[in-house]
């Protein structure tokens, strides 16, 4: 069962204009609409990597049905703010972009490294949808944007536990999780931000020549937007975790590490 429905949510408090009058939110908006409802295609690579049945059925059962309905979620909020924009249209061509690099080559050799990339990829979403509810003053969207938020900080501790488990089967070292863990940091948000923001200008601008400058623009603009709303030290605690560092060491480099991503991020 899902822990939400679409009904649930308070439609009727929808104030349209304070959204539209906001393009950053815009963009957030349509590229994760369209990133959450491809979430069928990575879904079935990884419940095919996987041989781990209870993880197997968590990913089909529960994890693919709960990200499909962020998708929907958000796609009807589009819809209802932006009536005007052809949303099915735009997600047919970031769909023909986007699946081709959906490949299982993409994985992690072992599961365990590719549990330790997916707690990556959860930090990415939970911090998002914390950073949009932050920013976004629009009713609707501020809860929908809570809700989507705590399912994933929940899609996160599932994968972590997941992954203590099969790193004490798997005999997995600290070093080769760092490595699974940096490599995804590298990686994560790339093409999909790009190829989400690509598709959302040109639902925008039907007919329009896209440009790489104008993601390269709308970068640092998100940067300015984005700085007092990200949540640094939750992304820094969400990461480090799959390490069991010493708790103390944690907490004291904490301070550091955050001046250093908050230097970093969308750069």
């Amino acid at each position: 069962m899902l822990p939400w429905t679409l009904d649930e949510i308070s439609w009727i408090r929808l104030e349209p204009e304070r959204a539209r009058a906001d393009s950053t939110i815009y963009y957030m908006v349509a590229a994760a609409s369209f990133i959450e409802t491809a979430a069928d295609l990575y879904s079935a690579n990884l419940v095919a990597f996987f041989s781990d049945p209870a993880l197997r059925r968590w990913l089909a059962k529960n994890w693919e049905q709960e990200e499909l309905q962020h998708g929907r979620a958000l796609r009807r909020y589009i819809e209802a703010v932006w009536p005007e924009l052809d949303w099915g249209r735009g997600y047919a061509a970031f769909f023909a972009e986007y699946s081709p690099l959906c490949r299982r080559e993409q994985l992690e050799q072992h599961p365990a490294l590719e549990l330790a990339a997916r707690c990556v990829v959860e930090t990415g979403t939970s911090t998002f949808y914390t950073a949009l509810h932050r920013r976004a003053e629009e009713p609707v969207l501020r809860e929908l944007s809570d809700r989507i938020r705590q399912d994933e900080v929940r899609h996160y501790t599932r994968f972590r536990q997941f992954l203590d488990l099969h790193r004490s089967r798997e005999n997995i070292g600290r070093a080769s999780v760092l490595g699974a863990l940096w490599r995804r940091v590298r990686e994560v948000q790339n093409e999909d931000a790009y190829l989400g923001f690509k598709h959302a200008w040109l639902m925008r601008h039907p007919g329009g020549t896209f440009e790489d400058a104008r993601f390269e623009r709308f970068r640092a603009e998100l940067r300015g937007v984005m700085d007092g709303c990200y949540p640094y030290r939750m992304a820094l605690q969400m990461v480090l975790q799959p390490l069991d560092l010493n708790r103390t060491l944690v907490r004291l480099s904490l301070p550091l590490l955050e001046h250093a991503a908050r230097s970093r991020m969308f750069a």
